[in-house]
């Protein structure tokens, strides 16, 4: 029989052996679990259910922890909805009937279950309370399979769940981690969260010693090295041993589940050893001003809704920018001035609340390195449904916030550094990706506007944007604003006429976030070089800047090798040769990078977390998203007016601070509306 008979399985993408995979990883934690129960030699370490202590320990985890085990305890709330039907199951193994949150009636006694769970309704509680402390760690699975039967037309609705595991269970789990752990009162939310979430997937097994006859694989030697690590504080440690001991199920029915959950504790628990990224000047999140801001558009007369370009004589940014090359600091520093040309005050925004990285969840790891593949560049290309069928053998992509290691000449290829922009030095790359060979060239550049653009549109809105995620066209022709430059990638058609795309501009204070103004217009955001050779600066209103200059008729620099990397041997290039630019941030690249080193870059649950729709998506899902949406006549095709719309209605919501334009399964799971067909965490 199919695990969870008569459910819309097919309705979330899943087969029928990944619904089967999430019905052994809860077997296998319930077999830690009462492996512990039997044989624990510290009885401090069971915790009969919530208390005082508990409450405080448990609030001590924090929202991103807590996310997580729900996450794993459950299969998310799409899963237990349509999957499991909010009814009770039997995961097998050594459990017994579990209802809610993994909570498992074959390990409670009845007192602590009537108290639990008094909110249900007296039928359902009494029902359910027969099935209290029979699991099949002892009991034959004809009895289990009939205490199933008795009990499972009993719904057991994800609200009330939510209650009983914060109430109960969390602070039963995490007053046990915390008992049997030295120091945990030194660690961050997330760090001892994660470790939260290993006591209820293993139990607080930290002490248990190996007995080679029982147990050949020491099953608990790395429980026993995290509690070392905890004594001697080498929490740095823990994040290695979390991923050692996937070892233990290789092979396995629930390998690819546990080595995902392992995975996303290390990744948290990295995370919460980080130091907090700190703002270098005042950001104002709220008030009048930008509330104003929010969902709005620029100033200029509207442009019509399906406009997906403007004739090449209009006006825009581009037309009311001076370029600033290092030669103008020189002569700057000669007269006696100082950082005039190039002084904005602007700042970079917490990831929280900037539309960049936002959807990705808050607190997220910064500076790490990674090795960036062609693969990674397809994976999240597919992931965010870009269609490059029609883009040919190169393709331009640009990682917003990340720097270069070490460069595609060096064997193995690009090692990068997920960092933040600062608006003030080239902190992203530019990149040429040859799909025939699988070859990636990786190149110091800036995907946002510098300090003096960002001050110029809050002064007087001429000019300073910064161009949304995505996937965009540009075209080879020459840079024109106050100087012309050749042979670089210009934002437009190959009429020449200016592309319409979505960006961001801030009148309200120097920083970009969700709640700043959404301009559909026509920017002029092109490639082309920084007009500096170092990396002192950079010249950009809003355009995608490789380090380099173009001066005495030669290109120089990082910049030069960008085009010689695209087949261009002249200082012209090839005009009017069309290019796709795939526009991420790096913190993307190196979650893609980790899921293909991790062996789940073809793991659907895995894949969720970084599947979005934005601008430049195209097919089915974006038709779908378009008619939630109620937009006329759904076309597949995320353009600026469909992604101007999502930013609309994003900002319309209850309780919304402002908007990123991005679609992701969690706000599909939060509308219902069934566009994405994956689930996880």
């Amino acid at each position: 029989m199919p695990p969870f008979e008569g459910s819309d399985i097919s309705a979330l993408g899943l087969s029928n052996t990944e619904a089967e995979g999430f019905e052994a990883m809860l077997a296998d934690r319930e077999q830690e679990e009462v492996t512990l129960e039997m044989e624990a030699a510290d009885d401090s370490l069971i915790v009969a259910g919530a208390s005082a202590d508990g409450a405080v320990a448990a609030a001590r985890v924090s929202d991103a922890s807590f996310k997580l085990i729900v996450d794993y305890e459950t299969g998310g709330k799409a899963f237990y909805e349509l999957v499991i039907k909010s009814r009770p199951i039997w995961p097998k193994e050594a459990s017994g009937v579990t209802i809610g949150f993994g909570y498992d009636l074959g390990y409670v006694t009845r007192d602590e279950f009537r108290s639990d769970w008094a909110a249900l309704p007296s039928g359902d509680r009494n029902l359910l309370e027969t099935c209290v402390g029979f699991h099949s760690g002892k009991d034959p699975a004809t009895k289990m399979q009939m205490l199933l039967a008795s009990v499972k037309h009993i719904i057991v609705a994800w609200a009330p769940s939510e209650a009983v595991f914060k109430a109960k269970t969390l602070p039963k789990f995490a007053l046990m981690t915390q008992n049997a752990l030295p120091n945990t009162g030194l660690l961050s939310g997330d760090c001892f969260g994660t470790l939260v979430s290993l006591t209820f997937n293993r139990g607080a097994s930290y002490s248990k010693a190996h007995n080679p006859t029982t147990d050949p694989k020491d099953r608990y030697r790395e429980m026993r090295a995290i509690k070392a690590a905890m004594i001697s504080r080498k929490f740095g440690d823990i994040p290695g041993l979390l991923k050692a001991m996937i070892r233990i199920w290789v092979g396995t029915a629930v390998e690819t589940g546990l080595r995902r959950r392992r995975n996303d504790e290390a990744a948290l628990f990295l995370t919460g050893l980080a130091a907090p990224v700190v703002a270098s000047g005042p950001l104002d999140f709220g008030g009048d001003a930008a509330a104003a801001d929010a969902g709005a558009t620029a100033a200029a007369a509207p442009l019509p809704e399906r406009a997906e370009s403007v004739p090449a004589s209009q006006p825009n940014d581009e037309n009311f920018w001076t370029e600033v090359s290092e030669d103008d600091l020189a002569a700057e520093a000669e007269n006696g001035l100082s950082g005039g040309i190039l002084a904005g005050g602007a700042t970079w925004a917490p990831d929280n609340v900037q539309p960049d990285y936002a959807h990705l969840g808050g607190n997220l790891l910064q500076n790490a390195s990674f090795a960036l593949k062609a693969e990674d560049l397809q994976l999240l290309a597919q992931l965010n449904d870009f269609d490059l069928s029609g883009a040919g053998d190169t393709v331009l992509f640009g990682l917003r916030g990340c720097g270069v290691v070490k460069d595609h000449t060096v064997s193995g290829g690009p090692i990068l550094m997920d960092q933040r922009p600062d608006h003030n030095t080239p902190r992203c790359i530019i990149g040429v990706w040859k799909r025939a060979t699988g070859t990636v060239s990786v190149f110091p550049a800036s995907t946002v506007p510098n300090q003096a653009a960002v001050a110029l549109y809050k002064r007087n809105r001429s000019a300073g944007n910064i161009l949304a995620t995505g996937l965009h066209s540009y075209v080879c022709g020459p840079h024109i604003t106050s100087r012309t430059t050749p042979g670089c990638f210009l934002l437009r058609k190959p009429d020449m006429s200016k592309r319409v795309v979505v960006v961001r501009r801030s009148t309200d204070d120097l920083s970009y976030q969700k709640t700043d103004i959404v301009d559909r217009c026509a920017p002029g955001d092109n490639i082309h070089p920084t007009f500096f050779s170092t990396m002192a600066g950079f010249s950009s209103l809003g355009c995608q800047v490789v380090v380099g200059t173009f001066k005495e008729g030669r290109h120089s620099g990082p910049w030069s090798e960008l085009r010689k990397a695209v087949g261009f041997t002249d200082n012209d290039g090839e005009p009017g040769k069309q290019f796709r630019y795939m526009l991420l941030t790096g913190a993307e690249a190196r979650l893609a990078s980790k899921m293909r080193i991790d062996g789940l870059a073809a793991d659907p649950l895995s894949q969720r977390r970084l599947r979005r729709l934005r601008q430049g998506s195209s097919g089915q899902r974006v038709d779908q998203l378009q008619s939630k949406l109620q937009l006329a006549e759904p076309d597949g095709q995320m353009g600026p007016f469909s992604t101007e719309s999502l930013h609309k209605f994003q900002t319309a919501r209850q309780g919304a601070r402002g908007s990123d334009g991005i679609f992701s399964p969690e706000m599909d799971e939060a509308l219902g509306w069934g566009v994405f067909s994956t689930v996880g965490v």
